[in-house]
């Protein structure tokens, strides 16, 4: 059986090689720079590739940063051959992107034979990844294809680790006898919808259970969130706080607020309304808003009825319950708490 992924599959291997139709290719001159080779008209362009770009957010308060999503880079070479040992050099942070060892290296669809290593530039504070071909490249030409090296994804840290001013990676080929070399900085067109200065915040999630049985001898059991908590982390100040719960109509009917605090302090409920619900037969979603906004450490605690369904016994199919910060925003930290859910429930 060949294992080699077909072009089309190297075209859509999960929306992370080239990332079709995403965000059309727009680099300023001099972003993708070529090398002409001392013994000829041949030449070597490394590109970005054109893929959907990523937010990242900086500690002190500046306009997001576009970082390209897929750690990768495509490899022209215009008249000339890449000769057995060629090495490619990939730079880039850690703390943006995760990535794979060994990396992806394909030619026109075809796998191609490479070695890797890595290691930390104490200098730069970036990781370095050489790639060794271990076969030569033929010239490219119409039907070949391209060259196209994939390390990996954007992965940017958490909160508390998730501010930075993020440096572009880079990539460069080592001039050889027969090959030139070539160097480029692997950027993303920064879209006019990541906007300017903001300061960036953060809210973490978490919730109470209270657990629900049915069937004989109480075989069955669901757990319903009946406490939503809302920490603000900082620095600046959240939104209007919202949140959302989703729960499985079969077991829990209805859903209302009975009391809130925020910061240890009475709360009117009746400034936490909902602000859209919709349900079928297996999944209910309810979206609540407040005119809350969450600084550093404030805290937000509702208290929930939940009105319990009336299964009797085994259901095919269950929808988990999940608490979640339904708050959308581009100054919005990603913290490890944005969501909890219970997977743990009794059903069949």
């Amino acid at each position: 059986m060949n294992s080699e992924p077909s072009r089309r599959q190297l075209l859509t291997l999960g929306g992370v090689v080239l990332g079709v139709g995403c965000v059309e290719l727009a680099l300023p001159n001099g972003s993708a720079l070529a090398a002409l080779s001392e013994h000829g008209t041949g030449q070597i362009t490394l590109e970005a590739l054109p893929t959907r770009p990523v937010p990242v957010l900086s500690p002190d308060g500046t306009a997001p940063a576009a970082v390209p999503r897929q750690l990768a880079v495509k490899v022209i070479n215009e008249g000339v051959t890449l000769p057995q040992g060629t090495q490619m050099t990939i730079s880039f942070s850690e703390r943006l992107y995760a990535v794979m060892i060994p990396p992806m290296i394909f030619f026109g669809g075809r796998r191609v034979k490479t070695t890797a290593s890595t290691s930390l530039d104490a200098t730069t504070g970036l990781t370095d990844c050489v790639i060794t071909f271990g076969e030569q490249i033929p010239l490219r030409t119409i039907d070949s294809g391209d060259l196209i090296a994939l390390l990996g994804t954007v992965n940017p840290c958490r909160f508390p680790l998730d501010l930075t001013r993020p440096v572009a990676p880079t990539a460069s080929i080592r001039a050889t006898p027969r090959s030139p070399a070539a160097h480029c900085e692997l950027r993303s067109p920064r879209p006019s919808s990541f906007g300017g200065a903001v300061t960036p915040w953060g809210v973490a999630v978490a919730a109470g259970w209270d657990r629900h049985v049915w069937g004989e001898d109480d075989r069955y059991y669901y757990y319903r969130p009946v406490r939503v908590s809302l920490t603000g982390v900082g620095p600046g100040k959240s939104p209007a706080a919202e949140f959302m719960i989703i729960t499985d109509p079969r077991v829990v009917t209805n859903m209302s607020v009975v009391s809130a605090r925020l910061n240890n302090r009475s709360y009117s409920i009746a400034d936490i309304a909902v602000a859209a619900q919709s349900s079928t037969d297996t999944i209910r979603q309810v979206h609540w808003r407040t005119p809350v906004e969450l600084a550093a450490d404030d805290r937000l605690d509702v208290e929930l009825k939940m009105t319990a369904g009336n299964p009797t016994g085994p259901l095919s199919t269950i929808t988990h319950p999940e608490v979640s910060a339904a708050m959308i925003n581009i100054a919005a930290r990603q913290t490890t708490r944005m969501s909890v859910a219970r997977t743990d429930s009794v059903w069949q």
